[in-house]
């Protein structure tokens, strides 16, 4: 009698993070979940709609992540800076300041006067000029 023979190594079992299960799991436990709750009511635009509540995490996140560096951000997402700042407006999360001041200070015009009768109707005939 042949002893068996085991050339292969034995398996080894992949060790399961402590973490939370992959997103990829969580998003497909969430979306069932969501579905089964709409007891047969009509759904539209679904798909707008987890991209819209997906979004919002995700930019908080990567912000938090990038102390807020919005290039770097948008480097990580595989975004257009542009892209970004559109995208954290749309969602709420722009830190909009103050609308920047002009460099140059505006030139002031000369205080309005008070017309009299008498100078509105001499400026009415001067613009009317080739009416007769």
């Amino acid at each position: 009698m042949s002893s068996p023979k085991h050339n292969a190594a034995p398996k080894r079992r992949k060790k399961t993070p402590s973490g939370p299960p992959p997103l990829r799991d969580s998003a497909s436990e969430a979306i069932g979940h969501f579905l089964a709750t709409l007891d047969g009511e009509p759904c539209s635009e679904l798909y707008d709609m987890v991209l819209h509540q997906v979004e919002e995490p995700l930019f908080k996140a990567v912000l938090d992540y990038t102390q807020h560096n919005q290039s770097h951000a948008a480097a990580m997402l595989g975004l257009n800076r542009g892209t970004l700042r559109k995208k954290l407006r749309q969602h709420g999360l722009l830190a909009e300041s103050e609308p920047p001041k002009p460099k140059r200070a505006t030139r002031r015009g000369k205080a309005p006067t008070a017309k009299t009768a008498a100078s509105k109707s001499a400026n009415s005939k001067t613009t009317s000029k080739g009416k007769r």
